[in-house]
C-alpha cells in the first residue's frame, strides 16, 4: 500500500506535464493551420492581375507611363538609395 501511495504523486506530476505538452502541441498545430490557411489565400490571389500590379507597384516601383512617383521619407535615407530606372514608351 505504501509503494502505491509513493508512486501516485509521481504519476500525477507526469500526467500534468503530459497535459501541458499536449496543450502546447495543440496550440502549435492550430498556429500552423492558421498560417497554412493564410498562405493558401495568398497563393490563390497571386494569379490575379490586381495582386500582380499591387506587388509591382509596392515592391518594385512600377508605374504607368505618365505617372509621377513621389517618395516621402528621411532625406538622408532617400539619397543613399539607388535611383529607379525610368523607361519611356517608344
Amino acid at each position: 500500500m505504501l509503494t502505491m501511495l509513493l508512486r501516485f504523486p509521481a504519476k500525477a506530476v507526469s500526467s500534468e506535464r503530459q497535459q501541458e505538452q499536449l496543450k502546447a502541441a495543440a496550440q502549435a498545430y492550430s498556429d500552423a493551420q492558421s498560417q497554412n490557411n493564410q498562405l493558401k489565400v495568398e497563393l490563390s490571389e497571386s494569379t490575379s492581375a490586381d495582386f500582380i500590379e499591387r506587388t509591382a507597384r509596392r515592391d518594385y516601383g512600377y508605374c504607368w507611363y505618365g505617372e509621377i512617383i513621389y517618395q516621402v521619407g528621411n532625406l538622408d535615407d532617400i539619397q543613399q538609395e539607388t535611383e529607379f530606372d525610368v523607361y519611356a514608351e517608344e
